[in-house]
């Protein structure tokens, strides 16, 4: 959900609860200004009506002449003061149904020392009528003014965030792997000002390092690369010597494959950097099962030689778009690692269906926890003179890409699938 969206939101919400409040709050207040007007009414009709009584012998129909009932009794005795206002319903003749009215009673003495009952009734019906047009009118006014606040919010709101949306078209766009430093639009808005000072400050501290660290290991590579080469070359030469003896011959054989681990060693934590860096941006579609049927001649004297045997079954191409080396050295690993891991005689078995690619192969059970195969210098047999970045590299790869990878392994069958 957008920021703008989240606080309009909000906003309608709470304007809609503040509305209540203040409507329920509007309604009683209203309506107790129209009832203190009636029972004001109420009590001068009252008090003309008590007039009449002490000043005159008979008495007038009062409803002719305030135009609702008015009931009027005298007693021969003298009745105690008493007075009341409420609200009632009953009969209506002039509409012939039931309404509510405002009903005032009083009880007193007149001059001439007889009592009397005063009963009048007020109807509500015009007040009610007057009080719900007046409240539909207002939520009609509020309404309206809730949409045009929410438009008016949602436009200035919008205005106020333009350039934070800025700086994260900047921030979506940035690609570290390029010349360009950061680049953002200025403000007048000072937290977003401070905001992209932060950011400008961050991105030049990181590109920075990350400069100074493919420096690095791009020297670090290339300096271990040529005196690794050297000694290698130093050592073919004097393994050829015909003077050596069978001990001096396997300590030079023991330092050559060291060496030759080194090497390996070196090459695959190179290009695990390089693909964290992002360092292959070219890419293309490819066929991984092109890739595959390239990279099994390359195996075949491996296979051969350890007479395992290997099944290659489904048809589908499995295109993806991705970098060529990478996925050479992807399929590569995947192959190496099921030729390497596997037992003389054993067998390896290739499936490709649509959107999946799985390859299983027989191997002796993992040493380690499966949870952890994938992480760099974990090897499934401690013994195996692998360097442990196989895995780990196909793992980046994927990764980077976003293909799933699962392993699992059940009756002697170890096997890992790639889902495109």
């Amino acid at each position: 959900m957008k920021l703008l969206t989240k606080t309009s939101r909000y906003y309608v919400v709470f304007s809609v609860i503040l509305f209540l409040i203040g409507g329920i709050i509007f309604y009683h207040l209203l309506k107790s200004i129209f009832y203190h007007q009636i029972d004001e009414n109420l009590k001068e009709e009252k008090l003309l009506i008590e007039e009449t009584i002490n000043h005159s012998d008979s008495i007038p129909d009062f409803r002719s002449v305030f135009g609702h009932m008015i009931e009027v009794t005298i007693l021969n005795k003298p009745r105690q003061k008493f007075e009341i206002i409420k609200d009632t319903s009953r009969y209506d003749t002039a509409s012939q149904e039931i309404n509510s009215f405002r009903f005032m009673r009083v009880e007193n003495t007149s001059w001439k020392r007889k009592g009397y009952v005063i009963s009048i009734y007020k109807s509500l019906r015009e007040s009610k009528n007057l009080i719900e047009e007046i409240i539909g009118a207002v939520i009609l006014l509020f309404l309206a003014l809730l949409i045009m606040l929410i438009l008016v919010n949602y436009v200035v709101v919008r205005r106020a965030w333009v350039p934070f949306y800025r700086t994260l078209a900047s921030l979506r766009l940035y690609d570290i792997n390029q010349d360009n430093p950061l680049r953002l639009a200025p403000t007048n808005i000072s937290e977003f000002r401070l905001l992209n000072d932060s950011l400008k400050k961050m991105s030049d501290k990181i590109r920075y390092d990350f400069l100074n660290l493919k420096e690095f290991n791009e020297n670090a590579s290339h300096e271990l690369q040529t005196p690794l080469a050297v000694i290698k070359s130093k050592l073919d030469l004097l393994i050829q010597e015909e003077t050596l003896s069978k001990e001096q011959l396997q300590l030079i054989t023991s330092i050559y494959e060291s060496i030759t681990r080194m090497s390996k060693l070196n090459q695959g934590l190179l290009l695990i950097s390089k693909i964290e860096n992002n360092q292959f941006p070219e890419e293309e579609e490819l066929s991984l099962k092109q890739v595959m049927e390239k990279q099994i001649g390359q195996y075949e004297e491996m296979l051969d030689h350890k007479k395992i045997s290997l099944a290659f079954l489904g048809n589908d191409p499995l295109l993806l778009k991705m970098n060529r080396v990478l996925g050479d050295i992807l399929i590569s690993n995947l192959l190496s690692n099921a030729v390497k891991h596997n037992i003389p005689g054993g067998r390896i078995e290739i499936r490709m269906d649509p959107g999946n690619l799985s390859l299983s192969n027989t191997g002796l059970p993992l040493q380690v926890d499966p949870d952890k195969l994938f992480e760099r210098f974990r090897k499934g047999n401690r013994e195996s003179e692998s360097i442990g970045l196989g895995l780990a590299i196909v793992n980046k790869i994927c990764n980077l890409y976003r293909i799933r990878v699962i392993y699992r392994f059940s009756e002697g069958i170890h096997t890992i699938e790639l889902h495109i």
